[in-house]
């Protein structure tokens, strides 16, 4: 008897340590900088939650030294680098007049961090002293701040909006949406083991011990289920000899991410961005079609959607023809809701 009840403290334990270890989102406060950027592509550094992370930050062709300008932060992927489709929206949109800002989330790329993480609520609060850099900037006017989430950047940048008063509207990109039911994750029981398994990969970071798991295959799956066609389209683009591999892009995820991307399931929070203006653009063909287009009609508050016929996930990753229509629905949405030009 004695064992078993030692067998149970030890499991609740690790469940605790797994749930406990979920991070809560903070609005970081930056101290205003008079620095001065020069137009085009310009090299960042900021904090977030004491981690530094590194964003590509840019500058409009025909910004003028002291004016101001509406700016956006580009929330990436879940494994994404900022040169990747965060990246090339990040280029459309600063031909728009935007301030543009894409991140390497920690862990990634060149931000520090656990290598790998993509646990999204690091991942908003990343967005969350993004937004807070760009606040910081006397170039950049505080009163039109947007977020603009890409693939599981739907996941954090939204959610880092619904507590960021600050954002002024919301875009999602081919969110990919759907990661805790594809988990099981929406199933108690199913949440509470991964709990567990997060309070052991946790407990084994003490000892120096981390454990990866691959980001995508190697070999393509075949099949026509969402999470099949999902690696399907992926795999096109992220893996070496593809349109999208960078040398600096490494095919895993952190295993001690499971407990955040099993807990942060955004459907429990469509109604609270009913005060926030979203504009939503998907493509027919895409595997995350339906899961975004479920949260679509959840919104309850002003809304617009685009989707773009014959376009899978992966095309508005790099496809000009896609992403132009994408950033041209965004840019307009933006600003009628602000009533600029």
């Amino acid at each position: 008897m004695t064992i078993l009840f030692i067998i149970i403290g030890v499991i609740t334990l690790l469940a605790v340590i797994g749930r406990s270890s979920i991070e809560r989102l903070q609005i970081p406060t930056f101290k205003a900088s008079n620095q001065i950027y020069p137009t085009g592509k310009n090299r960042v550094e900021f904090k977030s939650r004491g981690k530094t992370i590194v964003g590509n930050l840019f500058i409009p062709d025909d910004y003028n030294e002291g004016g101001n300008r509406p700016a956006m932060v580009i929330a990436p992927p879940a494994t994404s680098l900022k040169e990747h489709a965060a990246g090339v929206y990040a280029k459309k949109c600063v031909k728009k007049g935007y301030i543009t800002l894409s991140i390497d989330t920690r862990g990634i790329g060149e931000s520090e961090g656990i290598q790998c993480d993509v646990d999204p609520y690091h991942h908003a609060n990343d967005v969350a002293s993004a937004v807070s850099f760009l606040e910081s900037l006397r170039l950049v006017d505080d009163d039109k701040l947007f977020n603009v989430g890409v693939c599981a950047g739907g996941v954090a940048s939204p959610y880092a909006t619904i507590h960021d008063k600050r954002i002024k509207a919301q875009g999602l990109i081919t969110p990919s949406i759907a990661g805790p039911e594809l988990m099981k994750s929406t199933v108690l029981p199913v949440r509470i083991i991964i709990y567990i398994v997060g309070g052991l990969l946790n407990f084994l970071k003490i000892f120096g011990l981390t454990v990866k798991l691959p980001a995508f295959p190697n070999k393509i799956p075949q099949g026509d289920s969402a999470p099949a066609r999902g690696m399907q389209e992926i795999s096109t683009y992220y893996l070496p000899g593809k349109v999208g591999h960078h040398e600096r892009w490494i095919n895993n995820t952190s295993a001690t991410s499971l407990p955040g991307v099993a807990r942060l399931h955004i459907f429990n929070h469509a109604k609270a961005l009913s005060s926030i203006p979203v504009v939503q653009v998907v493509g027919k063909e895409a595997y995350s079609y339906e899961p975004a287009m479920r949260f679509y009609n959840m919104l309850t508050g002003t809304k617009e959607l685009l989707e773009i016929e014959n376009t899978n996930h992966v095309d508005f990753y790099y496809k000009d023809e896609v992403g132009n229509q994408a950033v041209d629905k965004i840019d307009s949405f933006f600003k009628r809701q602000l009533n600029y030009a």
